[in-house]
C-alpha cells in the first residue's frame, strides 16, 4: 500500500514584520513562537507558496528544513495546527492557575472621587456598605485556603491591597493584620493606593517591606487637582507629593502612575520635568509609568488609546526603545521579548489576557470572590465566597467560566495570528464593550505587538553585531 505524500503548506499563523533599518523580515510564527530574521525572498516565497507551486523549487533544501522546524511552513492539516494550538493553550492556562495571587480590599470606601473612576458604580451603595471593613476572620480564612493551596503544590506568588482606598487612616489595624498573615505565610506584599494617607503608613510599610506602593499623580498642581480630588471636592495634589518625598527618602519603594487622557496630553512632559527636578529620578526606590484611560470608562472623546499616548512619549526618546518603559502596555510587551532574544528562552505566549483567567483571586470587605479588579461589585461576576467555617475558597458557577476562559475557545479569535500574543483581550473590558467575555478585545494589540517587536529585535542585534 502506497503511503499517502503529505505536501506542507505554509501556516496560518505566519506574522511577516519589515525592518525599519534594513530591508530584512522579522517573520514570527504564532503558533510556535518562532522568531527569525530573513531575506525578503523568504518571505515572498511563503506568501506566494499557495498559488505558485513552482516556488517551491526556489526554497534551497537547508531553509525548506529550517522553515519545516520553525513552523512557517507545515505539514499538519489546518485543523490539526489548530489542535495544537488548543492544546498549547490549554497548557499554559494549566500552569498559569498553579501561581495563586489574590488582592484583598479592606474596604470599598474612598476618600476621592476622581472623575474617570471605574469604580464609581460602587459609590452609589449606602454609606454603611462602602464603609464596611473586611473582618479578621474572613482575612484567617483566606490565608488558610492559601496553606491549603501551597501543601498541594501550588505557589503562592504575592497578596496585593487594593480598594477602594486601602491606606485610609481608618483602616491601620485591619491592614497590619493583613501584613502579619502574609509575613507567617514569608508571601509578598503591595499595594496600591491614591497615597494621601500614605505619611500614616511609612512605619508600617518598612517593618512588612513591602514590594512597591504604586500611587497616582496626573499632572501638575491644579492640573492634578481637576482630576484627583477628595469627596468634598479639595484637592489633593501638594498632600500626595510631601507623601511620596516623604515616603522615598524612608526607603520605600514607590511606582508612579499617570492616566492620560484628551484632557491631560500636556501634562506628560511637564511630569518627566518634575520627577526629574525633584531629584525622585536619582533614586533607586522610584520608578513611573504612563498609562492611557480605557475607553470603556472615560467619557466619549476624552479616552486617549496607548497608541496615541506612544506617540507623545516618541516624541521625548524618538527611536529609542527607552521609550517603551513608560508606556504600561508597551513595557510589558518589550521586557518580555527582550528577555526572550537575551536568555534565549521561550516566546512570551499566552492563553489569557491576565491572572484573572488563572491564578488570580479578589476578595473584598464581604467575602465574595472576584475574577479581577475591574468587575467589583458586579454580582453576576461573583466567582465564589469564603467559607470562614472551613478556611476556604468555595466557588460557584462563573468561577471556571473565567478561569478557562483560553483564546483558543474564543470565537473572534481563532483565525487570529496573533491570539497566543494577545491572548484574547481584558475579559472585563471585553464584558463593558460586548456584554461577554467571551468575545475578544483587541484595542490595537496588533499594533502595538508590531512595533515593539521590530524595535526590539533590531535593538538586539545592534548590540550583537
Amino acid at each position: 500500500m502506497r503511503e499517502e505524500i503529505i505536501m506542507p503548506r505554509v501556516s496560518d499563523y505566519n506574522i511577516y514584520l519589515p525592518l525599519k533599518k534594513s530591508s530584512d523580515y522579522l517573520l514570527i510564527q504564532g503558533a510556535k513562537g518562532s522568531f527569525d530574521i530573513v531575506e525578503p525572498r523568504i518571505v515572498d516565497t511563503l506568501k506566494n507558496f499557495e498559488n505558485k507551486s513552482e516556488l517551491r523549487n526556489q526554497i534551497p533544501q537547508e531553509d525548506l528544513d529550517v522553515l519545516l522546524r520553525r513552523g512557517y511552513i507545515t505539514e499538519l492539516t489546518e485543523e490539526d495546527e489548530f489542535e495544537f494550538i488548543r492544546k498549547l493553550s490549554e497548557a499554559i492556562n494549566s500552569r498559569g492557575r498553579k501561581m495563586i495571587n489574590v488582592t484583598i480590599i479592606p474596604t470599598y470606601n474612598c476618600n476621592f472621587r476622581c472623575e474617570y473612576c471605574f469604580e464609581r458604580n460602587l459609590q452609589k451603595n449606602a454609606f454603611e456598605w462602602l464603609n464596611e471593613k473586611i473582618s479578621n476572620e474572613i482575612v484567617d480564612a483566606i490565608f488558610t485556603q492559601l496553606v491549603k493551596y501551597r501543601e498541594s503544590g501550588l505557589v503562592v506568588d504575592g497578596i496585593y491591597l487594593f480598594g477602594g482606598e486601602p491606606l485610609l487612616k481608618a483602616n491601620m489595624e485591619i491592614v497590619e493584620y493583613i501584613c502579619k498573615k502574609a509575613r507567617e505565610m514569608e508571601v509578598p506584599i503591595a499595594c496600591i493606593s491614591n497615597g494621601y494617607d500614605l505619611d500614616q503608613y511609612i512605619d508600617l510599610i518598612k517593618k512588612y517591606n513591602f514590594k512597591y506602593v504604586q500611587i497616582t499623580i496626573d499632572g501638575i498642581g491644579e492640573e492634578h487637582d481637576k482630576r484627583r480630588y477628595l469627596v468634598g471636592g479639595q484637592g489633593t495634589y501638594n498632600r500626595i507629593v510631601s507623601n511620596i518625598s516623604k515616603a522615598l527618602e524612608q526607603g520605600v519603594n514607590i511606582v508612579l502612575r499617570s492616566n492620560i487622557n484628551k484632557k491631560n496630553t500636556v501634562e506628560i512632559l511637564r511630569l518627566m520635568d518634575f520627577y526629574r527636578e525633584s531629584g525622585w529620578l536619582e533614586k533607586d526606590n522610584f520608578s513611573y509609568y504612563f498609562k492611557s484611560t480605557l475607553k470603556c470608562y472615560d467619557e466619549i472623546g476624552d479616552a486617549y488609546s496607548d497608541v496615541e499616548l506612544m506617540k507623545e512619549l516618541t516624541k521625548v526618546y524618538e527611536d529609542n526603545i527607552e521609550k517603551f518603559r513608560f508606556n504600561s502596555i508597551y513595557n510589558g510587551l518589550s521586557d518580555k521579548l527582550s528577555n526572550m532574544l537575551k536568555n534565549n528562552t521561550f516566546a512570551p505566549m499566552r492563553s489569557g489576557y491576565c491572572g484573572a483567567n488563572m491564578g488570580m483571586y479578589t476578595v473584598d470587605p464581604f467575602g465574595d470572590i472576584y475574577p479581577c479588579w475591574d468587575v467589583l461589585n458586579d454580582k453576576d461576576e461573583v466567582i465564589g465566597s469564603v467559607d470562614i467555617s472551613k478556611g476556604e475558597f468555595v466557588f460557584n458557577e462563573s468561577h471556571d467560566r473565567w478561569k478557562e476562559r483560553t483564546v483558543d475557545k474564543i470565537d473572534d479569535c481563532k483565525k487570529c495570528k496573533y491570539m497566543l500574543f494577545c491572548g484574547g483581550g481584558c475579559s472585563a473590558q471585553a464584558k463593558v464593550m460586548n456584554n461577554d467575555i467571551n468575545r475578544a478585545f483587541c484595542d490595537d494589540f496588533q499594533f502595538i505587538f508590531n512595533e515593539v517587536a521590530v524595535d526590539v529585535c533590531e535593538e538586539f542585534l545592534s548590540q550583537i553585531i
